[in-house]
This record gives structure tokens, sequence and C-alpha cells, in this order.
């Protein structure tokens, strides 16, 4: 389907900073009338992303997770903000259940948007304090955002979450403080309060985060997170994910994708070897995703090391 050159400039130019998005009104404004662009819908070159939106990005394959949120929110005026999950994802922040391709919006009370197909809608007044503006995304800040995440998602991914976020350093010096002051008020703010207080910002994976908090709920003693061992040969500290020192056991957790890799056996394979020397008696386990969902493969072997 045929566009002018001056059409096709006036689009890239519109549609660029907005995450190749553009709505109706501006596609008529750019000279493309409501034909030709359900034309080109049709053909494959463009994409309808939202009632009203459209993809129209140049470059081949999906949609980002921008753009579907941008889509969204352009048909919706700046007082309807992404928030839970979608402004989670948008953060950065790991943990998460997996992405379904809903977008989660904040709406105040009384405004027109309504939830459909793909789009999740929270009636709550998100004020200014509580507000962001990434790259051209309105979206609650990582405060609220955790804080929302707290309240709606089930426990273990709401404190890995948490975790994620302080370790990324989106909570800033206030940290948990911060959160607990967006639960204030809120339905649900106790059992909220108690899972921040397990977030801890020192796991770098929610799978540190799965197995501390299987360790905590088995009776377990609190673990020390990123143990480390100086090597004075090599000049390297060591870090194990989590561990008791004084009785000499240590965790690590494998994520399958950086261990599955033949150079990452190799190098797992030398730093065990190390440690082995370096700490006389250590018993290192190693648990994956897997055994996060068996308690007991975990809680067995470590209540007997624990106990020796």
């Amino acid at each position: 389907m045929m566009i002018s050159d001056q059409v096709l400039r006036r689009l890239r130019a519109l549609a660029g900073p907005q995450d190749w998005v553009v709505t109706a009104a501006q596609l008529r404004e750019a000279g493309v009338d409501k034909n030709k662009a359900r034309r080109i819908v049709r053909s494959g070159q463009w994409m309808r992303l939202a009632r009203g939106s459209f993809w129209v990005s140049p470059a081949a394959g999906e949609p980002s997770l921008r753009a579907r949120v941008r889509a969204v929110l352009l048909g919706c005026g700046p007082e309807v903000v992404a928030a839970g999950p979608t402004a989670a994802r948008l953060l950065g922040i790991q943990g998460l259940p997996r992405d379904d391709g809903t977008v989660h919006l904040a709406v105040p009370p009384g405004h027109m948007a309504r939830p459909r197909q793909g789009v999740r809608v929270r009636r709550v007044a998100v004020l200014a304090h509580a507000r962001m503006v990434m790259r051209g995304i309105p979206m609650t800040n990582p405060a609220r955002t955790c804080a929302d995440l707290l309240l709606e998602l089930p426990r273990v991914e709401a404190v890995s979450t948490l975790d994620s976020a302080l370790q990324l350093g989106l909570l800033g010096h206030a940290g948990c403080d911060e959160v607990a002051a967006h639960l204030s008020g809120r339905h649900g703010a106790q059992q909220a309060r108690d899972r921040l207080s397990l977030a801890d910002g020192r796991a770098e994976s929610p799978l540190e985060t799965r197995v501390r908090l299987v360790c905590l709920d088995g009776g377990l003693p609190l673990p020390l997170l990123q143990w480390r061992i100086w090597d004075p040969q090599y000049g390297y500290t060591f870090r194990i994910d989590l561990g008791w020192p004084q009785q000499l056991v240590g965790v690590e957790a494998d994520g399958k994708s950086p261990h599955a890799l033949p150079q990452a056996v190799y190098k797992d394979r030398f730093r065990q070897n190390r440690l082995a020397a370096l700490v006389p008696g250590l018993a290192l386990f190693r648990f994956t995703w897997a055994d996060t969902y068996s308690p007991d493969a975990i809680l067995f072997p470590l209540r007997q090391a624990l106990r020796r």
C-alpha cells in the first residue's frame, strides 16, 4: 500500500518518539484516512494495538511492551497511568508472574476508561507524588508500584519483586519506608507490611528470594546473603548466594540460563574447587527453580548440614 514520501516523513517524525504508535486522529492529521489505514493493517504493514491506536514501525517483529502500553494510554488521557505489573515491567523489576500481555492501568474514579480484552483497570486515584513519567509514558513511581505489587501478588512473587526493586536501587534512600507510606489505609495493608519486612535488596535474583523464603518458612536460622570469601591467591572475592558461615553451610541458587552454557559449567567447577580449598569442611548446596516447588528437597539436606 503506497503512501507518499511526504506523508511517510510526517508519520515517522510523529511515531518515532511514541514507540512507533500513532492514534487514528494523528493518522488523519498526517494525511492517512481510516479506509487507507484499514487496508494497510489488512496488508500486514501496520498493526492495530488498541482501540484507535496503530503500530506503524518500519522494523519487522513484534511491538515492544512500551509500544503496547503507549497504544492503550494514548486513548485514555493524562489522568490514566500504567500501574501494577505493567509499571514494574517498564521499570525492569524481576520476579513477576509470566506476562500474559495484559496492560494494567490505574484510572481515577469517574473516568471513561473501561476494562476490555488485554486491559485491566483499577479504579483508584494516584496522587501527583506517586506518579512519574518515563520516556513519555505516565506510570506509578517505584514506591507506589511496589506497594501495589505487595497488595496484589501472591506472597513469594510480591517479596521477589520488592527484593528486585531494592537491588536495582529504584527505591532510593527511603527504601521500604516510602513503600510503607503508600500502604497506609489500604485494604490488606497489614499483610503487605508483613511481606515488606521480608525484603532484602542483597538478593540478586528471584530464585535467591524463593530459596530464602523456603528456608525461613521451614524454620531454619536467618541466612547471610552474599557471603563473601576472599581468595588471596587469585586476589578475588567469591560470593555465595546465602549461607550460615558459622556452620560452614552455603547455598547457591542456580538459574537455568546462566549455568547451562559449557563455559559456565567449567567456571562453576573451578569456583566449587576453590571454595572447598578456601573453606575446609564447607557444605555447599545447589538448588534450582524446581527445588523451590518441593521445599523438602531444600530443607532436608540443609537441616542435616546445619545440625552437623
